[in-house]
């Protein structure tokens, strides 16, 4: 490991993560609010990260070993920063507080939280902020600290999977400069809406931060159906629905690109996954008694949370007919599409999956066979795809060990099963006594450490934990990598 990279990259995690504090720090104050919380995190992060980020500054070139080494150090530092000010509060244990942290990090939405509302208000809107950073990707704020190379700062925003990695133009900076610009102006538009139809302000900030990160914290125990709102729950929905997205063909949209954006493949799949769903979802509610309109709203609102892995719910789903109940948390594992802030396996990858499964399976009958499989009319190599089933196996063998892991610490299958899962997808609400209306605070502290590491596993798409966790990825010698995607 390049320890000088390393002193950079734990400076920047800190001055970065103080810096995400000052808005919540401001809100406390104008709130007449404990400032300390924050005020001590922000001083301690800052002289600390400035120490470290000066001793080591300079320009290196970042391999894509290092750049996956270093985003799993700064998410690990950015966990334990952001943990400061619910436990400075001396209402959270240590391990509730990086648990909380960490789901918002990693936009998953899970809470340790039994009465939200306990909270006081700058906490409630640092939560929220911090699904908003997760879902971008901080990286993209250390890569304009960091001195380095352009194939450098690709290693590095390709190993934290951000959206911000999308190339819209030749330089990285500029790109990401420009998707960041998309997003932040998307959670303005939509922080105006909600304060239009009603929801105070304050909220409103949060809940867009909540949406644009896929994340689904609520300044409210109840949620979204607190506000007794359609209007409310349609933007949020609609919103929901943008941000699983690939930022870069939100981009197409609104310079008016439709017809370009809508030739992408994925997209198109996203967009009939979700019409399929919902009417699935609809015709199943509407069986079971509830009436047209208010069926197809239910539908509407959580599929549009489960297909995007947001984790807003406006009704307890346990209540619901079985099939709803099987569906929901297993759409969260399809995903957004790639280049969201959506988690799941990503439609991408699944249509990618399934061509091979097809071209598998023509080749049975007929060995002798050549197919090249495609994607948007492209050509799409055996190295790709072999990374992709890779993936997929490194996924279900995530799940499956979760899952033992949290049955053995004594949970019921259900819980414990859709627990990981929701965890893994970073979606947040599963089955339950993990439903919508629950929280994961009476889990163990090993269930909640377990969880920890799934939430990390899931938003970093498994391989920078992997590595640090590999004897090998610290003694080997580092290669110079050309930078390239994982996956599709």
């Amino acid at each position: 490991m390049n320890w000088k990279l390393a002193g950079q990259i734990t400076g920047a995690s800190l001055l970065g993560s103080a810096a995400a504090m000052i808005l919540p720090l401001i809100f406390a104050a104008i709130s007449g609010e404990q400032i300390s919380v924050f005020l001590i995190p922000v001083l301690g992060c800052a002289l600390l990260g400035g120490l470290l980020f000066r001793r080591g500054r300079g320009e290196v070139v970042i391999t894509a070993r290092e750049g996956l080494l270093s985003i799993g150090l700064c998410w690990l530092i950015l966990s334990l920063s952001g943990a400061l000010p619910l436990l400075l509060t001396g209402q959270i244990a240590p391990i509730d507080a990086v648990f909380e942290i960490i789901s918002g990090y990693t936009t998953t939405g899970a809470t340790i939280l039994p009465e939200v509302e306990a909270l006081p208000r700058s906490l409630l809107l640092w939560r929220a902020l911090t699904q908003g950073i997760g879902g971008v990707g901080f990286v993209v704020f250390m890569i304009m600290l960091i001195p380095a190379s352009q194939g450098s700062t690709m290693n590095l925003a390709e190993a934290e999977a951000s959206p911000a990695a999308e190339k819209l133009f030749p330089r990285f900076r500029q790109s990401a400069a420009v998707l960041c610009g998309v997003y932040g102006a998307l959670i303005l538009v939509e922080a105006l809406l909600l304060r239009l139809a009603g929801m105070p302000l304050w909220e409103s900030l949060c809940h867009a931060l909540a949406t644009a990160g896929t994340g689904g914290f609520s300044t409210r125990t109840l949620g979204v159906a607190s506000f007794h709102s359609p209007v409310i729950e349609s933007i949020i929905a609609v919103f929901m629905l943008i941000f699983g997205v690939n930022l870069k063909l939100v981009w197409l949209f609104v310079t008016g690109r439709t017809a370009q954006a809508l030739k992408n493949e994925e997209f198109r799949w996203y967009a009939g996954l979700f019409l399929l769903f919902w009417l699935m979802i609809a015709g199943s509610l509407i069986l079971d008694g509830k009436a047209l309109v208010n069926a197809l709203g239910l539908a509407f609102f959580q599929t549009a949370s489960a297909v995007s892995t947001t984790g807003f719910a406006n009704a307890d789903f346990n209540r619901w007919p079985p099939l709803c109940r099987l569906l929901l948390p297993l759409i969260t594992m399809f995903g957004a599409c790639t280049g969201s802030s959506g988690g799941g396996l990503k439609i991408g990858r699944v249509l990618l999956a399934g061509k091979t499964m097809k071209r598998e399976l023509h080749r049975s009958r007929q060995p002798q066979i050549v197919k090249t499989i495609t994607l948007d009319q492209r050509p799409v190599s055996e190295v790709t795809i072999q990374r992709t089933l890779t993936f997929i196996l490194i996924y279900l063998s995530f799940f499956l060990c979760g899952w033992i892991l949290l049955a053995a610490c004594g949970l019921d299958l259900e819980t414990s099963g859709s627990a990981v899962l929701t965890c893994m997808n970073n979606s947040g609400t599963g089955l339950n006594a993990v439903g919508p209306l629950g929280s994961y605070a009476a889990f163990s502290p090993f269930a909640k450490l377990t969880l920890c590491l799934v939430m990390l596993a899931g938003r970093l798409e498994f391989y920078p934990l992997i590595l640090v966790c590999l004897p090998k990825t610290w003694t080997a010698p580092a290669l110079k990598m050309k930078s390239g995607k994982r996956g599709s």
